[in-house]
């Protein structure tokens, strides 16, 4: 009875790591790699039942039978795993190798008389499908400590495949399917399998609880009407990013930017359209702005970015760059003979300079951008960029405002 009990203990633990990522996904029911782990666990404990459960007068139609959602379960498992890891999953390679094993497999139990080799087939399909996971995953750059537990218990759980069944044939070579259950290398089975069930099942979970963690605390830090950075959380970023420039010696340089006219937007337009003018602007800024430049939203219609490896000057013809894009935006709302201008105010960081004062700088220069007639640049420390095109802009703009 004990034995049984015993037994019983790896399925029970798969079952439990399922439920739990089913519970994990639905929280948050758009991370289908979650789920995806949840069902592989399941048929691994599904897996495990049978194997325990079937009577030993089956013979050695029992390895089939547990293979059968042994596979399917470490092929619905690495998916999650891939998918999790925003690696791209090679189900031609995993299915090729699931097709050859089955092949292999239903082959020795018509042909062949040997466990072993049923077991050794098997052992090799799990070990295929979890050396190409680690393989791919060892590829993957900007990994953190969970991530990287998790490919080194893959890694082992990949050794152990391939080598428990010849340690265990060396120390019990005879094995028949009569005392199967009874033997040394199913002892050694069923407690490695236990063991590496559970230590990579808390590994992803602890992976999948990290994921809806950084997703809620990203979902603070977001301004969700632009998609840009809140102010606090755009904040914390830059001086975090002026620290690196300073130890690294890397130019910087904030763009200030402001919607011109925004209260006449949502007067005359409605706050629906304003709202819809904000997101375009959001969206315009994401698109021009690179990975390293940090982007966020500081006010209601005002707009801040951080520019990387920027001076003065590129950082003007940047913020030129957005004030000519912002006149093409079209809102949802707005007449199509109606264009929206934004003011621009740029300073670049100075040699001990803190972030409060960069912003301040930043700042004047965009109220003289706006006392200058709006729709213009100005750039701390240089004259006011406002070539002819430019006031040939505002002009127009004016008129239709007018």
């Amino acid at each position: 009875m004990s034995e049984g009990v015993q037994g019983l203990i790896t399925p029970m633990t798969a079952a439990i790591f399922a439920i739990t990522f089913f519970i994990i996904w639905s929280r948050d029911r758009t991370r289908h790699a979650t789920f995806a782990m949840g069902l592989g666990y399941a048929c691994l404990s599904l897996g495990f039942f049978v194997s325990q459960l079937t009577p030993t007068s089956l013979g050695r139609v029992n390895v089939p039978l547990t293979n059968i959602p042994y596979t399917i379960g470490c092929l619905i498992l690495v998916w999650g795993i891939l998918t999790r890891a925003g690696v791209e999953v090679p189900m031609r390679v995993l299915s090729g190798i699931a097709v050859i094993g089955a092949g292999l497999g239903i082959f020795s139990l018509f042909y062949g008389n040997s466990i072993e080799a049923d077991l050794y087939i098997a052992n090799t399909t799990y070990g295929l499908f979890f050396g190409v996971t680690a393989l791919l995953l060892s590829q993957k750059t900007n990994c953190d400590t969970i991530e990287r537990v998790v490919l080194w218990v893959i890694v082992i759980n990949v050794i152990q495949l391939f080598v428990r069944p010849p340690m265990s044939f060396m120390l019990s070579p005879d094995i028949n399917v009569g005392d199967y259950r009874d033997s040394l290398y199913y002892a050694a089975l069923t407690l490695v399998m236990a063991l590496g069930s559970m230590v990579l099942g808390l590994s992803l979970i602890a992976a999948c609880i990290k994921d809806q963690f950084n997703a809620v605390h990203e979902d603070f830090a977001t301004d969700r009407l632009s998609g840009l950075l809140s102010r606090r959380a755009f904040d914390a970023r830059v001086r975090e990013k002026i620290n690196t420039a300073r130890r690294k010696n890397v130019p910087l340089s904030l763009i200030i930017g402001d919607i011109d006219h925004f209260k006449q937007v949502n007067d005359i337009w409605g706050h629906q359209v304003g709202d819809s003018a904000i997101e375009a602007f959001g969206s315009f800024v994401r698109e021009t702005f690179r990975d390293t430049d940090i982007c966020g939203r500081v006010g209601g219609e005002e707009f801040c970015i951080l520019v990387w490896e920027a001076d003065a000057k590129i950082a003007g013809a940047l913020a030129e760059r957005l004030r000519v894009g912002v006149t093409g935006l079209k809102i949802a709302g707005m007449s199509k003979d109606t264009h929206l201008t934004a003011s621009f105010g740029t300073a670049s960081l100075q040699p001990e300079e803190g972030y409060r004062t960069l912003f301040a700088r930043a700042d004047k220069a965009l109220y003289r951008a706006k006392e200058s007639g709006r729709n213009a640049v100005e750039i701390d420390g240089y004259e006011r960029l406002l070539p002819t095109r430019q006031k040939e802009d505002r002009r127009r703009a004016d008129d239709q405002a007018a």
